[in-house]
């Protein structure tokens, strides 16, 4: 977390923050301007509430309004969650295998139809081979714009 943390608040130290109301503010770089409003933890650019974690817009805001950023981060990333997640045994699985015996619980792939008509062939062009054009103008091979056409516009009347 104190990783992440710190290279949020590095991201964040080019943003002007610019105090819209008592909890939103928008916070500015060169080119982009987003949207935060501290009270819902939200942010414009949405990653706030995806990740439950400040995003750098965010950071910014709350440290110009000199609040503590450790009261914005989710308690999810803090060390006594993990520590709660795993303070319980985890019994082990037996007989994995017996228990995926059933085809009843497998998804299959839906029923198609073959298209109508004849197939097309997936022909592979060889290596020297290639597709040559023809000039609607002077009917010479190996181009087929009038731009680039090399005779005179006299000549093609």
């Amino acid at each position: 977390m104190e990783k992440r943390l710190k290279e949020q608040l590095d991201r964040s130290r080019v943003f002007r923050v610019i105090a819209s109301h008592e909890n939103v503010n928008e916070v500015r770089n060169d080119k982009y301007s987003y949207s935060v409003d501290i009270s819902t933890r939200t942010c414009s650019c949405v990653k706030w509430q995806i990740n439950c974690f400040p995003c750098a817009h965010a950071l910014a805001a709350i440290q110009g309004a000199r609040l503590d950023v450790y009261d914005f981060i989710d308690p999810y990333f803090t060390a006594e969650y993990y520590r709660m997640c795993y303070s319980f045994p985890i019994a082990p699985l037996s007989n994995v295998d017996a228990s995926c015996s059933s085809t009843e619980d497998f998804i299959l792939p839906p029923v198609t139809k073959r298209p109508a008509g004849r197939p097309k062939s997936k022909r592979i062009a060889s290596a020297g081979e290639k597709k040559l054009i023809r000039c609607g103008c002077c009917n010479k091979m190996g181009h087929h714009k009038k731009k680039s056409c090399t005779k005179p516009l006299n000549m093609l009347l």
